[in-house]
Protein backbone atom coordinates (compact mmCIF):
# COMPACT_ATOMS: atom_id res chain seq x y z
CA UNK A 1 0.00 0.00 0.00
CA UNK A 2 1.68 3.28 -0.51
CA UNK A 3 1.83 6.26 1.78
CA UNK A 4 -1.18 8.10 -0.43
CA UNK A 5 -3.44 5.52 -0.10
CA UNK A 6 -2.62 4.21 3.44
CA UNK A 7 -5.39 5.16 6.58
CA UNK A 8 -4.60 7.60 8.69
CA UNK A 9 -3.36 7.01 12.07
CA UNK A 10 -1.85 9.99 14.48
CA UNK A 11 1.57 9.35 15.65
CA UNK A 12 2.33 12.67 17.71
CA UNK A 13 3.06 12.40 21.08
CA UNK A 14 1.19 13.56 24.13
CA UNK A 15 3.55 16.37 23.91
CA UNK A 16 3.07 16.91 20.08
CA UNK A 17 -0.73 16.76 20.75
CA UNK A 18 -0.78 19.38 22.87
CA UNK A 19 1.77 21.56 21.29
CA UNK A 20 -1.08 21.19 18.57
CA UNK A 21 -3.29 22.31 20.62
CA UNK A 22 -1.90 25.34 22.16
CA UNK A 23 -0.42 26.52 18.23
CA UNK A 24 -2.70 25.21 16.01
CA UNK A 25 -5.93 24.87 17.81
CA UNK A 26 -6.19 21.04 16.82
CA UNK A 27 -8.32 19.10 18.60
CA UNK A 28 -8.33 15.19 18.35
CA UNK A 29 -12.28 14.91 19.02
CA UNK A 30 -13.37 17.62 16.10
CA UNK A 31 -10.10 16.20 13.85
CA UNK A 32 -11.81 13.81 11.84
CA UNK A 33 -14.77 16.03 11.85
CA UNK A 34 -12.96 18.67 10.53
CA UNK A 35 -11.31 16.66 7.46
CA UNK A 36 -14.30 15.34 6.67
CA UNK A 37 -15.46 19.24 6.25
CA UNK A 38 -12.48 20.20 4.13
CA UNK A 39 -12.76 16.93 2.43
CA UNK A 40 -16.64 17.35 1.44
CA UNK A 41 -15.82 21.24 0.23
CA UNK A 42 -13.26 19.90 -2.19
CA UNK A 43 -15.34 17.11 -3.85
CA UNK A 44 -17.97 19.90 -4.51
CA UNK A 45 -15.23 21.48 -7.14
CA UNK A 46 -15.74 21.06 -10.59
CA UNK A 47 -13.09 19.61 -11.68
CA UNK A 48 -11.11 19.00 -8.67
CA UNK A 49 -9.08 15.37 -9.23
CA UNK A 50 -7.09 15.89 -5.89
CA UNK A 51 -5.99 13.93 -2.89
CA UNK A 52 -8.70 13.77 -0.62
CA UNK A 53 -6.79 11.18 2.04
CA UNK A 54 -7.07 12.22 6.00
CA UNK A 55 -3.43 12.66 5.88
CA UNK A 56 -3.09 15.01 2.99
CA UNK A 57 -6.06 17.22 3.80
CA UNK A 58 -4.66 17.27 7.24
CA UNK A 59 -1.17 18.80 6.46
CA UNK A 60 -3.43 21.74 5.35
CA UNK A 61 -5.29 22.20 8.17
CA UNK A 62 -2.24 22.46 10.53
CA UNK A 63 -0.37 24.88 8.26
CA UNK A 64 -4.08 27.28 8.58
CA UNK A 65 -4.14 26.34 12.33
CA UNK A 66 -7.45 24.61 11.46
CA UNK A 67 -9.21 27.51 9.77
CA UNK A 68 -11.39 26.24 6.93
CA UNK A 69 -11.73 28.79 4.37
CA UNK A 70 -7.47 29.06 4.27
CA UNK A 71 -7.21 25.38 4.32
CA UNK A 72 -9.45 25.11 1.49
CA UNK A 73 -7.91 28.27 -0.83
CA UNK A 74 -4.28 26.42 0.23
CA UNK A 75 -5.26 23.48 -1.15
CA UNK A 76 -6.42 25.13 -4.31
CA UNK A 77 -3.61 27.33 -4.76
CA UNK A 78 -1.65 23.83 -4.04
CA UNK A 79 -3.08 22.31 -7.14
CA UNK A 80 -3.43 25.71 -8.96
CA UNK A 81 0.24 25.96 -9.27
CA UNK A 82 0.81 22.74 -10.98
CA UNK A 83 -1.45 24.11 -13.52
CA UNK A 84 0.66 26.75 -13.96
CA UNK A 85 3.99 25.64 -14.44
CA UNK A 86 3.72 22.51 -16.07
CA UNK A 87 7.44 23.29 -16.46
CA UNK A 88 8.09 22.32 -13.06
CA UNK A 89 5.52 19.78 -12.67
CA UNK A 90 5.24 17.83 -15.77
CA UNK A 91 6.13 14.21 -14.77
CA UNK A 92 8.55 15.19 -11.75
CA UNK A 93 10.02 12.43 -9.76
CA UNK A 94 12.91 11.69 -7.91
CA UNK A 95 14.73 10.11 -10.55
CA UNK A 96 14.58 13.56 -12.41
CA UNK A 97 16.48 15.68 -10.34
CA UNK A 98 18.81 12.65 -8.64
CA UNK A 99 22.23 14.01 -10.78
CA UNK A 100 20.63 17.73 -8.81
CA UNK A 101 20.20 16.03 -5.59
CA UNK A 102 23.67 14.21 -5.70
CA UNK A 103 24.95 17.71 -5.73
CA UNK A 104 24.22 18.75 -2.20
CA UNK A 105 22.93 21.91 -3.25
CA UNK A 106 19.71 20.83 -0.82
CA UNK A 107 19.35 18.30 2.43
CA UNK A 108 17.99 18.18 5.61
CA UNK A 109 19.91 17.86 8.70
CA UNK A 110 19.23 14.41 11.18
CA UNK A 111 19.02 16.91 13.98
CA UNK A 112 15.70 19.23 14.42
CA UNK A 113 15.98 23.10 16.14
CA UNK A 114 15.39 23.42 19.50
CA UNK A 115 11.41 24.48 18.78
CA UNK A 116 11.47 21.10 17.16
CA UNK A 117 11.41 22.23 13.44
CA UNK A 118 13.10 20.16 10.64
CA UNK A 119 16.19 22.00 9.57
CA UNK A 120 17.11 22.43 5.71
CA UNK A 121 20.44 22.98 4.71
CA UNK A 122 20.95 24.45 1.36
CA UNK A 123 24.15 25.65 -0.06
CA UNK A 124 23.67 27.67 -3.12
CA UNK A 125 27.14 27.72 -4.54
CA UNK A 126 26.72 24.10 -5.33
CA UNK A 127 24.47 24.41 -8.02
CA UNK A 128 25.34 24.99 -11.68
CA UNK A 129 22.69 26.31 -13.57
CA UNK A 130 23.80 25.33 -16.33
CA UNK A 131 23.35 22.30 -15.86
CA UNK A 132 20.28 22.25 -13.57
CA UNK A 133 17.65 25.70 -14.64
CA UNK A 134 15.96 27.14 -11.78
CA UNK A 135 12.49 25.28 -12.82
CA UNK A 136 14.63 21.99 -11.94
CA UNK A 137 15.93 23.88 -8.64
CA UNK A 138 12.71 24.39 -7.32
CA UNK A 139 11.11 20.88 -8.48
CA UNK A 140 13.85 19.24 -6.70
CA UNK A 141 13.40 21.50 -3.50
CA UNK A 142 9.55 20.49 -3.64
CA UNK A 143 9.79 16.69 -3.89
CA UNK A 144 12.01 16.38 -1.09
CA UNK A 145 9.82 18.81 1.31
CA UNK A 146 6.73 16.97 0.28
CA UNK A 147 8.62 13.53 1.30
CA UNK A 148 9.39 15.61 4.99
CA UNK A 149 6.17 16.92 5.31
CA UNK A 150 4.46 13.09 5.79
CA UNK A 151 6.01 13.44 9.46
CA UNK A 152 3.58 14.82 11.75
CA UNK A 153 6.06 16.22 13.76
CA UNK A 154 7.09 18.44 11.31
CA UNK A 155 4.00 19.47 10.40
CA UNK A 156 3.38 20.97 14.17
CA UNK A 157 7.12 22.30 14.66
CA UNK A 158 7.44 23.37 10.60
CA UNK A 159 10.91 24.16 9.08
CA UNK A 160 13.90 26.48 9.27
CA UNK A 161 16.12 27.10 7.07
CA UNK A 162 20.06 27.58 7.09
CA UNK A 163 21.34 29.11 4.15
CA UNK A 164 25.25 29.09 3.56
CA UNK A 165 25.90 31.29 0.31
CA UNK A 166 29.98 30.73 -0.22
CA UNK A 167 30.71 30.39 -3.14
CA UNK A 168 27.49 31.47 -4.49
CA UNK A 169 28.03 33.99 -7.31
CA UNK A 170 26.52 36.55 -10.20
CA UNK A 171 26.56 33.61 -12.63
CA UNK A 172 23.91 32.06 -10.69
CA UNK A 173 22.20 34.76 -9.04
CA UNK A 174 21.83 36.59 -12.46
CA UNK A 175 18.87 33.79 -12.69
CA UNK A 176 17.09 35.34 -10.04
CA UNK A 177 14.78 37.27 -12.15
CA UNK A 178 11.64 38.65 -10.82
CA UNK A 179 9.16 35.69 -12.45
CA UNK A 180 11.67 33.30 -10.91
CA UNK A 181 11.09 35.31 -7.83
CA UNK A 182 7.37 35.20 -7.87
CA UNK A 183 7.32 31.87 -8.66
CA UNK A 184 9.30 30.22 -5.90
CA UNK A 185 6.98 32.25 -3.81
CA UNK A 186 4.35 30.62 -4.82
CA UNK A 187 5.59 27.59 -4.33
CA UNK A 188 7.02 27.57 -1.08
CA UNK A 189 5.06 30.65 0.64
CA UNK A 190 1.36 30.13 -0.63
CA UNK A 191 0.86 26.50 -1.90
CA UNK A 192 3.18 24.51 -0.11
CA UNK A 193 1.65 23.29 3.67
CA UNK A 194 4.41 24.48 5.68
CA UNK A 195 4.61 26.33 8.62
CA UNK A 196 7.92 28.71 7.83
CA UNK A 197 10.04 29.37 11.39
CA UNK A 198 13.24 30.93 9.90
CA UNK A 199 15.53 31.20 7.29
CA UNK A 200 19.44 32.11 8.33
CA UNK A 201 21.80 33.11 5.89
CA UNK A 202 25.43 33.00 6.07
CA UNK A 203 28.28 34.53 3.80
CA UNK A 204 26.07 36.52 1.69
CA UNK A 205 27.93 38.00 -0.87
CA UNK A 206 27.60 41.76 -1.62
CA UNK A 207 24.78 42.19 -4.11
CA UNK A 208 22.64 40.26 -1.59
CA UNK A 209 20.83 43.17 -1.28
CA UNK A 210 20.08 43.37 -4.95
CA UNK A 211 18.60 39.80 -4.81
CA UNK A 212 16.64 40.15 -1.58
CA UNK A 213 14.85 43.73 -3.68
CA UNK A 214 13.60 41.82 -6.45
CA UNK A 215 11.99 38.65 -4.01
CA UNK A 216 10.49 41.52 -1.46
CA UNK A 217 7.32 42.74 -2.95
CA UNK A 218 6.46 38.37 -3.63
CA UNK A 219 7.14 37.90 0.58
CA UNK A 220 4.59 38.69 3.29
CA UNK A 221 6.10 40.91 6.16
CA UNK A 222 5.60 37.90 8.54
CA UNK A 223 7.83 36.01 6.53
CA UNK A 224 10.41 39.01 5.73
CA UNK A 225 10.71 39.43 9.53
CA UNK A 226 12.02 35.82 9.97
CA UNK A 227 14.64 36.09 8.14
CA UNK A 228 18.40 36.81 9.41
CA UNK A 229 21.55 37.03 7.79
CA UNK A 230 25.08 36.83 9.89
CA UNK A 231 28.16 37.19 7.76
CA UNK A 232 30.44 34.91 8.50
CA UNK A 233 29.75 35.34 12.08
CA UNK A 234 28.99 31.70 12.64
CA UNK A 235 28.49 32.61 16.65
CA UNK A 236 25.33 34.35 16.24
CA UNK A 237 23.88 31.49 14.49
CA UNK A 238 24.94 29.25 17.16
CA UNK A 239 22.68 31.41 19.87
CA UNK A 240 19.90 30.03 17.40
CA UNK A 241 20.75 26.83 16.56
CA UNK A 242 23.37 24.55 18.79
CA UNK A 243 26.50 23.52 17.79
CA UNK A 244 25.13 20.30 19.07
CA UNK A 245 22.88 19.82 15.97
CA UNK A 246 25.53 21.60 13.34
CA UNK A 247 27.57 19.72 10.47
CA UNK A 248 31.17 20.86 11.48
CA UNK A 249 31.47 23.36 8.58
CA UNK A 250 28.78 25.06 10.32
CA UNK A 251 30.83 25.58 13.46
CA UNK A 252 28.93 22.31 14.87
CA UNK A 253 30.23 19.21 16.45
CA UNK A 254 28.18 16.69 13.88
CA UNK A 255 30.12 15.24 11.07
CA UNK A 256 30.74 17.27 7.89
CA UNK A 257 26.58 16.76 5.84
CA UNK A 258 26.17 14.56 3.44
CA UNK A 259 22.62 13.62 2.05
CA UNK A 260 23.06 10.31 0.63
CA UNK A 261 20.78 8.55 3.06
CA UNK A 262 18.30 11.30 1.75
CA UNK A 263 19.22 10.47 -1.73
CA UNK A 264 18.40 6.91 -1.26
CA UNK A 265 15.48 7.31 0.46
CA UNK A 266 13.87 9.81 -2.33
CA UNK A 267 14.87 7.29 -4.79
CA UNK A 268 12.98 4.42 -3.21
CA UNK A 269 10.13 6.86 -3.52
CA UNK A 270 10.20 7.09 -7.01
CA UNK A 271 6.98 5.17 -8.11
CA UNK A 272 5.12 7.16 -4.67
CA UNK A 273 5.41 10.17 -6.67
CA UNK A 274 4.31 8.69 -10.43
CA UNK A 275 1.32 8.06 -8.30
CA UNK A 276 1.13 11.48 -6.73
CA UNK A 277 1.56 12.93 -10.43
CA UNK A 278 -1.95 11.13 -11.32
CA UNK A 279 -4.03 13.99 -8.99
CA UNK A 280 -4.50 17.45 -10.05
CA UNK A 281 -7.46 19.66 -10.79
CA UNK A 282 -9.32 19.36 -14.22
CA UNK A 283 -10.10 22.88 -15.76
CA UNK A 284 -14.14 22.58 -16.30
CA UNK A 285 -14.27 26.16 -18.31
CA UNK A 286 -15.04 25.93 -22.25
CA UNK A 287 -13.11 28.78 -24.05
CA UNK A 288 -15.36 31.36 -25.77
CA UNK A 289 -14.40 30.41 -29.53
CA UNK A 290 -15.88 26.48 -28.92
CA UNK A 291 -18.75 28.43 -26.84
CA UNK A 292 -21.39 28.24 -29.76
CA UNK A 293 -19.78 24.82 -30.60
CA UNK A 294 -20.78 23.12 -27.34
CA UNK A 295 -24.20 21.76 -26.83
CA UNK A 296 -25.96 21.64 -23.67
CA UNK A 297 -24.39 17.93 -22.44
CA UNK A 298 -21.19 19.44 -23.62
CA UNK A 299 -21.67 21.94 -21.60
CA UNK A 300 -22.22 19.95 -18.71
CA UNK A 301 -18.63 18.13 -18.96
CA UNK A 302 -16.26 21.11 -19.77
CA UNK A 303 -13.17 20.93 -21.35
CA UNK A 304 -9.69 19.06 -20.14
CA UNK A 305 -6.84 20.24 -19.60
CA UNK A 306 -4.11 17.92 -19.67
CA UNK A 307 -3.24 17.22 -16.01
CA UNK A 308 -1.98 13.36 -16.13
CA UNK A 309 -5.34 12.77 -14.50
CA UNK A 310 -6.10 8.81 -14.70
Amino acid sequence: MSSISKPYTCTLSPAMLKKAEVELHEDPKTRHLEIKTLRERLEQVPGYRGRTDDGFLLRFLRCKKFDQERAFQQVMTFYKMKIDYPEIFDGLTPKRTQSLMESGHFGLLKHRAPDGSRISYIRPGRWDPAKHPPDELFGNQFLILSKMIEDEETQVCGLTVVADLKDFGWHQAKYYTPSVARKKATLFQDAFPMRFKAAHYLNEPTFIDALFAIAKPFLKNKFLKRIHMYGDKLEKLHEILPREILPEELGGTQPTFSNDEMVAEMLACEQQFVEENKYGIVDMTIPAKEQKKADATEALGGTFRKLNVD
